[in-house]
């Protein structure tokens, strides 16, 4: 619930100390799901980078955002992408969901190269085997929630074949929902729902093909302190319970330090890999 803004200083306090409430609330119930040490060792790389340059043109004025990036991500891992605002977070995220293509570098999928693919075959990997979490949801907005989380299987289908998986593909999307918590929002459509309703909707859509990598660019970023908390801890068990691996871009230095690895990036450049996020947090 957002408080009336008020032009004392007693007000401006408040809500200094209600940020800083929020910040470590989120990450409370980000570290109570996570995983206890001395876990089962995880697989190798999952998804992998090797010296990603990504740059930018206005006019004839390069922009160069990533600078030779290496990162990767284990199965079954949590992998925090943290820095600052225009460091190349999501910049980072987009190329590793193939929505976007590197200046140079590779990126591999397993054993597989993926950035040199066809469009074609990129996305039908986007649409089975990566997930994704936009910080502003972009549902659509003349569809019902059920029929926004339906969206991958009407893309990945044709016609008739959509019409003959139809009432499978309703199925998972409804129990999907209903682990979000939105089994009673099926048929209303975006502008009926809140911030955090639409959120969760989106991790449904994300999940409706049971992709291997889920990818969230600031998953929390347009949530309050409740809706925060409440898709944190839907990531968290999604990891721990399913295996999912997640890679979530945040600033948020208190969330970033619960993963179970951690990227930092400062102008481009990987600044820190640590396993120990508070360790990358202290480097960085």
């Amino acid at each position: 619930m957002s408080k009336k803004s008020g032009s004392s200083t007693a007000d401006t306090n408040n809500r200094a100390e209600g940020g800083n409430l929020q910040f470590n609330l989120a990450a409370e119930v980000f570290e109570a799901q996570r995983p206890v040490a001395g876990r089962v060792e995880r697989n190798s790389p999952v998804l992998r980078a090797t010296g990603l340059h990504k740059s930018f043109f206005k006019g004839k004025l390069e922009i160069p955002v990533l600078n030779g990036v290496d990162f990767e991500a284990r199965e079954g891992e949590v992998t925090a992408i943290m820095g600052q605002s225009g460091s190349g977070k999501s910049t980072l995220l987009h190329l590793l969901a193939t929505l976007d293509d590197p200046t140079s570098g590779e990126i591999h999928f397993g054993q597989r190269r993926i950035d040199n693919l066809p469009t074609r075959q990129r996305d039908k990997i986007r649409n089975k085997k990566f997930g994704m979490i936009f910080q502003f949801y972009y549902l659509l907005p003349e569809l019902t929630t059920l029929e926004n989380v339906l969206t991958p299987c009407m893309i990945a289908d044709s016609w008739l074949a959509y019409r003959f998986n139809r009432k499978k593909y309703r199925a998972r999307a409804e129990e999907l929902l209903d682990m979000v918590g939105l089994s009673h929002r099926l048929k209303h459509r975006p502008r009926e729902l809140s911030g955090g309703e639409m959120q969760r909707a989106a991790i449904a859509r994300a999940l409706i093909s049971e992709p291997e990598i889920l990818l969230a660019d600031e998953p929390t970023g347009n949530l309050d302190q409740a809706n925060g908390q409440e898709i944190l801890k839907i990531l968290r068990t999604l990891n721990t319970e399913q295996g999912l691996t997640i890679i979530m871009v945040t600033h948020d230095r208190a969330i970033a330090d619960k993963a179970d690895h951690c990227v930092r990036l400062v102008n481009g450049h990987v600044e820190v890999v640590s396993p120990d996020c508070q360790r990358a947090i202290r480097i960085g």
